[in-house]
């Protein structure tokens, strides 16, 4: 063999080998974008609205004051369950039918997310040993809205057309109906959420945003997601984000949830510039590498095989890959921790205080009849026969009394009750149990009481 032959077969040997190091250490290429840099996008709102940033500091206060208090008090911890009403505003373009998801495919959403909050998702036992301990159930009940700003029956889901093909978060374009959005409903009784074909600032198909919570909150709070990525059935044409988990990861901004590794560009906690979550309990976090999983700006992508290191957790378990607010695939993730939780608590009880207590989960009779049934009062019971029956002064009454046989022992009608506190008296009847209708035309309760001297 020639001199000549023998270069030639080293180089191509040696180019070959160049390709495949290359290959093994390259920048991922991501078809879709996860999420964005939500500290970028804190400064870029705070640019847009000039009290955003007093807004935002004051929630922040809020949230950790509320946590020092929790600790300082040394209280056991008491599961409180929330109820969160759920609206999606469906942005769709004619020439692409596929936007208009149906209403059976939100409502697999919904049970998602009530899966991955409670800690009910199937894929619990994938999470790894060493992080089962720190999993978190959130005690959180996402519902589909059934009462409107009007106070009219709704389905929990707005579909609107719209000649905009592309939407932006650089200028949240789905929330503005200027822009062919949809105006957010109330935030303080409603979680929004926008549907649409949305990308980021520099034209990469995105998967979803969301804005921190502020106190008072903005009309535009709440969450944009790709038609694409909603549910776990129906149209989901990415094999990797097809589970339902990019609302998940969205929603947990929304409850003031950060990204692992702080959004700092790979840095880790400690260094300068290094930032983290907030929550101790998610291993230190930058993935600076640049081997197939990380691309070097901090976040880590697909699904990389247990236990995974980087940069900053370099011993065995590695960082959390299966943490719901990484951007690893939908069926990598696998669960919140127990400081999230916390985190998320400080959230609904801070900022999001109203949220919890909105009552649209419930038709727009049913919030009338709680209304109704709530108004009113019977005291003391038992009683040696006479009753204070306390009710709204704006409402007109009828009161019936039965005993335990089905008699009518008493009965008063509207026009001979002129006072907010009526006195049932019953001390001529006998000791035991009877049992009081009220009622005012459109809704009745019936309250059991005793006599007993």
């Amino acid at each position: 063999m020639s001199q000549f032959i023998r270069k030639i077969i080293l180089l191509a040997f040696l180019l070959n080998a160049g390709f495949v190091f290359a290959q093994n250490s390259f920048t991922p290429k991501h078809d879709v974008i996860r999420c964005i840099n939500m500290e970028d996008y804190e400064l870029q709102l705070q640019k847009q609205d000039s009290t955003r940033k007093v807004r935002r500091d004051a929630a922040v206060k809020m949230m950790n004051d509320w946590i020092a208090n929790r600790k300082k008090d040394h209280k056991p911890d008491s599961v409180t369950n929330y109820n969160i009403p759920v609206v999606f505003h469906v942005l769709w373009n004619s020439a692409t039918p596929a936007e208009q998801i149906s209403l059976a495919q939100i409502k697999t959403q919904v049970k998602v997310m009530n899966e991955d909050y409670n800690r009910m998702n199937s894929d619990t036992t994938k999470t790894p040993l060493p992080f089962q301990p720190l999993a978190a159930n959130f005690h959180i009940t996402f519902c589909l809205a059934q009462t409107d700003p009007n106070g009219k029956l709704t389905s929990g889901v707005v579909y609107k057309q719209t000649s905009t093909t592309k939407f932006s978060n650089s200028n949240n374009g789905a929330k503005r109906p200027s822009l062919g959005g949809d105006t957010a409903w109330d935030p303080d009784k409603y979680l929004n959420i926008w549907v649409c074909n949305i990308y980021d600032q520099f034209g990469n198909q995105l998967l979803g945003y969301s804005e921190f919570p502020t106190t008072p909150l903005d009309n535009t709070f709440g969450s944009v997601i790709l038609y694409e990525a909603i549910g776990d059935s129906g149209y989901l044409p990415l094999a990797a984000y097809n589970l339902g988990r990019t609302v998940s990861h969205e929603t947990g901004h929304l409850l003031n949830l950060h990204h692992p590794w702080g959004d700092d560009g790979g840095l880790c906690p400690g260094q300068p510039g290094g930032v983290d979550d907030g929550a101790a309990d998610t291993p230190p976090e930058g993935n600076s590498l640049n081997d197939g999983y990380g691309d070097g700006s901090g976040p880590t992508f697909g699904c990389p095989p247990f236990p995974y290191m980087d940069n900053c957790s370099t011993t065995s378990p590695g960082i959390m890959i299966e943490n719901f607010m990484e951007y690893t695939d939908d069926n990598c993730m696998n669960l919140f921790t127990n400081d999230q939780y916390t985190i998320a608590l400080a959230a609904l009880n801070g900022p999001l205080s109203k949220l919890i207590t909105s009552n649209t989960c419930v038709a727009p009779n049913a919030v009338e009849e709680y209304s109704f049934n709530s108004s009113i009062a019977i005291y003391p019971n038992p009683s040696k026969g006479e009753f204070v029956i306390a009710f709204d002064n704006s409402s007109k009454l009828n009161i019936q009394v039965v005993n335990v046989l089905g008699q009518i022992v008493a009965a008063q009608n509207s026009a001979n009750i002129t006072n907010h506190n009526y006195i049932l008296d019953l001390t001529g009847q006998p000791n035991g149990m009877y049992f009081v209708k009220i009622s005012n035309g459109a809704f009745s309760t019936v309250r059991k009481i005793m006599v007993s001297r």
